[in-house]
């Protein structure tokens, strides 16, 4: 019984810890963006694109965005969308048929860099710009990886936690001027929400449920 106690107040203490104001940058409005540089020199090489975030700090992300340019050293506005739970009001491509599949795809893509070799980054990034314009052309290794999403989207994309994949996309979100910024993917923790309250509640409840059967039995 003791150690139930224990258990339960510990949670508890967490759960509240977890109530009180967080301090860091709030995405519910703009932030500022800078484009810091390119891997490997180029465009052509695809992900990692290298990025400033006002209150966050360099981070490593995809372009989703074949069309729309950008330069190392240019800084603009964005909104940054939680992909696995905002939805994609504020992204570029939120108005394709079928965008939130869309999105899924390139998100788990972008999630399979973790676990897979540097060597297939670009084909990787390839694939991605292919889900947004058809027009980018691929070869086997891009229409590799382009498949296996497309094949996890007709599965329905078991366990995959599109919670950890931000969207990036400058307030312009339709600008016309194909010089302007592109959308951008990341996984970087420093963008993703706290966990909610909640979800500590629920478990220090079922602990005390535990706990009366114990004493009942």
């Amino acid at each position: 019984m003791k150690r139930f106690a224990v258990i339960f107040a510990m949670l508890l203490a967490v759960a509240c810890a977890y109530a009180s104001p967080i301090s860091g940058p709030d995405y519910s409005n703009p932030i500022d963006v800078s484009f810091l540089s390119f891997s490997g020199g180029g465009w052509q090489s695809g992900y990692p694109y290298n990025l400033g975030l006002a209150g966050v700090g360099p981070i490593e992300a995809m372009c989703d965005d074949y069309l729309h340019g950008g330069e190392p050293g240019q800084t603009w506005s964005a909104n940054i969308m939680n992909l696995g739970t905002q939805g994609i009001g504020l992204a570029r491509f939120n108005q394709m048929s079928d965008a939130l599949t869309l999105y899924k795809e390139a998100g788990w893509i972008l999630l399979q860099t973790t676990i897979t070799s540097p060597t297939q980054y670009q084909d990787m990034n390839y694939a991605v710009w292919h889900i947004f314009d058809n027009a980018v052309t691929l070869d086997q290794g891009a229409m590799d990886w382009l498949e296996a999403a497309q094949h996890e989207a007709e599965i329905g994309f078991p366990h995959v936690p599109f919670d950890h994949v931000s969207i990036i996309t400058p307030v312009d979100q339709y600008d016309p001027n194909l010089q302007n910024p592109q959308e951008f993917l990341t996984i970087d923790s420093r963008l993703q929400s706290t966990p909610e309250p909640g979800t500590l509640l629920l478990l220090g409840t079922g602990l005390v449920g535990l706990w009366k059967r114990k004493l009942l039995s």
